[in-house]
């Protein structure tokens, strides 16, 4: 047997930028799912895109973006005098697949275009915030409105990063040879209830110090230890809305072994 080697063709590499919006479902502020696009915050990132073949792409990425919801919002009255808010960065490092409905390629002779699916898995930080009575932020997780860390609860403070399983859809287009745009939306339901610092219960005051107290009842509605101040069965969700660019990378060919019997 004798080997000789032919040209294989190597994985298709992208770089591209993502520019949109960040957004929230969670127990604060506008409790509809259909209502959450009206209360988006800029976001922006940047990714990395191995074409495997035309239906096929693993993709890694990191956005940055602001969530953030006020219970004045809410068409829900008792959310309203309860009178909770929060905003947060969100950093987020993902790595997914991508699977095109249509063969989608880079190329010059015509466009392409193809919707498609995403899933994966996500790394994030996040830090909820809300302003006291004197205008200034507060790192709400610190003071542990929900008594954690004190006497007032069995419940140790939440650590401020954690995963999620994003999932979404786009539509994309190339433009030229080089370039392709699309539009998508991903959401990533988490593992912590606490994106917006409210899960469960509201705590005993006389173990809370006065500004965790304040924080904790900005309605200042009249409240017992134990009741509920959020809902704890349901974990926080954030998402992702906007635009992409990628720019194809010139890949060099490869050589691979191919074998023949004389």
């Amino acid at each position: 047997m004798t080997s000789i080697f032919g040209v294989c063709q190597a994985q298709r590499n992208e770089l591209g930028i993502f520019i949109g919006s960040s957004g929230y479902y969670g127990d604060i502020g506008h409790d509809k799912f259909g209502e959450i696009l009206l209360y988006q915050s800029p976001a922006i990132g940047f990714f990395h895109k191995i074409n495997f073949h035309d239906y096929l792409s693993y993709r890694s990425s990191c956005k940055i973006g602001t969530i953030k919801a006020d219970d004045s919002l809410s068409n829900e009255e008792s959310r309203r005098t309860r009178n909770l808010k929060f905003q947060s960065q969100i950093i987020d490092l993902s790595f997914g697949f991508e699977f095109n409905f249509y063969k989608f390629f880079i190329k010059k002779r015509h466009t392409v275009f193809s919707p498609y699916i995403y899933g994966g898995i996500s790394f994030f930080t996040f830090n909820p915030q809300a302003k006291n009575n004197r205008g200034e932020w507060v790192n709400l997780q610190s003071i542990g409105t929900e008594g954690q860390g004190t006497l007032a609860s069995k419940n140790e403070k939440y650590p401020l990063n954690n995963w999620a399983i994003p999932f979404g859809l786009g539509y994309k287009v190339n433009y030229g040879q080089k370039i392709a745009f699309s539009i998508e939306w991903t959401w990533h339901p988490t593992k912590t209830d606490y994106l917006d610092d409210v899960s469960g219960y509201y705590a005993d005051e006389d173990y809370l110090s006065q500004e965790s107290a304040e924080m904790a009842n900005p309605g200042n509605i009249e409240i017992v230890s134990g009741k509920s101040r959020g809902n704890p069965n349901n974990n926080d969700w954030y998402n992702f809305f906007g635009f992409t660019m990628s720019y194809k990378i010139k890949n060099k060919p490869i050589k691979c072994p191919k074998s023949f019997h004389l």
